[in-house]
């Protein structure tokens, strides 16, 4: 069975004895964000998989998900907060 993107993230951070709030001083994402990846209500964006996959010294294929709309509009928001043109 597929783990969802809320479920390996939890199981990176028990891993890693490491609490959201933790993990979000490390990552520089903020705990908004953090949150809503544990609750699954955040899609993991290419910007929040960059993020992962530096914190837990992973691929960021591991954290990138399907391409749906709700993710690539937020791939795109997370790109023009960066000042990125696409």
């Amino acid at each position: 069975m597929h783990q969802s993107s809320a479920q390996l993230f939890k199981e990176y951070l028990r891993e890693k004895d490491m609490s959201p709030q933790e993990f979000s001083q490390v990552s520089g994402m903020p705990e908004t964000e953090v949150q809503g990846i544990m609750e699954g209500n955040l899609p993991i964006t290419s910007l929040r998989a960059h993020h992962l996959a530096a914190a837990f010294n992973t691929d960021v294929e591991l954290w990138s998900s399907r391409n749906s709309k709700k993710k690539e509009k937020e791939d795109l928001n997370d790109h023009r907060w960066l000042g990125v043109n696409r």
